[in-house]
């Protein structure tokens, strides 16, 4: 995975992960403006005030903010997710424990609620979530990869074989060459060397 300003990204796979802010009637936000963080949809989408201006965003302060979830925009499945998981805030520091899902992101005047994100501390707890997210798209990629891979190699391995037919080898010597029988390597590659000569 690539860690990113804007969020994560996973290596042959479109998805991009990052924290949404989460307000107390269910709106989310992310990205911004000093002192003001942009309200999305939970389908990600941008709020606007008037669709007639395309530059009147519906903007919240971050003292507004009541947590944090993880979101994705997933290429593959056309949609943007948001995560079960919730980060609740909590406005004295001395009650701050991210392993019982509660952060402290500065007084009701800070901007840092905007900011979680680029806290070392608390991102491997964040992409913790996005991970279990991502991985079947992971898994598929590998499998879809490696199986690319496999039907090359064993496109060079017959023509090898059928080469070595050619050149008189026994099926002896293939086999052993490959780590299987005599009977074996005859059985696999017979019918196709003898349709390549």
């Amino acid at each position: 995975m690539k860690g990113s300003m804007m969020g994560w990204f996973t290596e042959g796979s479109d998805h991009e992960g990052y924290v949404v802010c989460v307000f107390a009637d269910g709106m989310y936000g992310a990205g911004g403006k000093h002192r003001q963080i942009s309200l999305l949809t939970p389908d990600g989408k941008t709020i606007w005030e008037n669709d007639d201006d395309p530059d009147s965003v519906v903007w919240r302060p971050p003292s507004q903010v009541v947590g944090w979830k993880v979101a994705c925009s997933c290429e593959p499945l056309k949609k943007h997710v948001i995560m079960d998981q919730l980060w609740t805030r909590v406005w004295d520091p001395a009650q701050e424990d991210p392993a019982q899902n509660r952060i402290y992101a500065g007084d009701p005047s800070s901007d840092d609620p905007e900011y979680v994100s680029d806290r070392e501390d608390l991102e491997p707890l964040f992409l913790d979530v996005w991970h279990r997210h991502v991985a079947p798209d992971l898994h598929l990629h590998s499998i879809s990869t490696l199986g690319e891979q496999l039907k090359k190699i064993e496109t060079q391995l017959d023509k090898a074989v059928t080469a070595a037919r050619a050149e008189g080898l026994s099926w002896d010597k293939i086999g052993r060459a490959f780590g299987i029988t005599r009977q074996g390597a005859r059985k696999r590659w017979d019918n196709h060397s003898a349709s390549q000569e």
